[in-house]
């Protein structure tokens, strides 16, 4: 499948049925990964000034402020320090080996194709955030750290000096994009009944 077509099936899984917890976990899962993958790109790039520009935003950055959270730090020990806080932990039994299964594949990327899945990610993820920060009442369930970590991406990455304009003229390979997009709802799918990816 085409890589936008399964952009597209993620935000359209019925994420409103989806455990809130579980979710955050699997955002933390990615969050680190994203990190990592990040991190490639100043070998790759040590020139690129607006590749510069974009990771000062998401590695060791204090551009993420929520009540008792407020350091430097890489976006994912944000949602690191409230799922310790708050003792999140997997309601279901798969999603511990989801969460390995997705990190394996990735780290069997070369160099390149992960930074390169990064670059994507700050244009495709917008979509996908919105569609979760929709999905649930985060502040009431006790998680608005997480509305206001998706809500900061979405307003990172927009916009005419956001992340994803800053990282578009990297080239796009799109069959490794249909490989990590794919791993990426197989993540997901650990989320649903029997590994549902139908849309609602």
């Amino acid at each position: 499948m085409e890589y936008k077509k399964l952009v597209q099936k993620i935000a359209n899984l019925d994420w409103a049925k989806a455990n809130p917890g579980d979710i955050v976990l699997l955002s933390l899962c990615t969050a680190k990964e994203f990190a990592s993958s990040l991190r490639f790109g100043f070998d790759l790039y040590p020139n690129d000034e607006r590749f510069k520009e974009m990771a000062s935003g998401e590695l060791k950055t204090d551009n993420m402020v929520f009540e008792d959270y407020a350091r430097k730090g890489d976006h994912w020990e944000f949602l690191d320090h409230f799922v310790t806080k708050y003792k999140i932990t997997p309601t279901k039994s798969t999603i511990p080996s989801a969460m390995e299964n997705y990190v394996s594949a990735v780290e069997g990327f070369s160099d390149a194709d992960r930074a390169m899945t990064v670059f994507s990610r700050e244009e495709e993820l917008t979509l996908i955030f919105e569609k979760i920060v929709a999905a649930h009442d985060w502040d009431s369930l006790g998680f608005g750290f997480y509305k206001y970590y998706l809500k900061q991406h979405i307003l990172f990455d927009s916009g005419d000096n956001g992340h994803a304009h800053l990282t578009k003229h990297f080239p796009m390979h799109k069959p490794t994009l249909e490989r990590f997009y794919k791993a990426r709802l197989d993540l997901y799918a650990s989320l649903f009944p029997y590994g549902s990816t139908e849309p609602k």
